[in-house]
């Protein structure tokens, strides 16, 4: 879950960072002001969120062992 909540985040900040610029003349400096932190946020968020995603799935998988979610039949 935590992996997908930090490709979330990053498809969020990349999406934000987009529409800065996507936005005319008039009110591209007041967007900016809003939209260019908010990218840098979640850009941050997501890839802590990610990343521990990523070190607590490799410590606590077996070596050895393949990595089987389901031990049903």
């Amino acid at each position: 879950m935590r992996m997908v909540t930090g490709a979330v985040l990053l498809l969020a900040a990349e999406h934000s960072y987009a529409h800065t610029y996507m936005i005319g003349f008039p009110s591209h400096d007041l967007v900016a002001g809003v939209l260019l932190p908010a990218a840098i946020g979640f850009g941050v968020l997501g890839a802590i969120i990610l990343t521990w995603e990523l070190l607590t799935e490799l410590r606590s998988t077996p070596p050895n062992s393949p990595v089987t979610r389901d031990s049903s039949p």
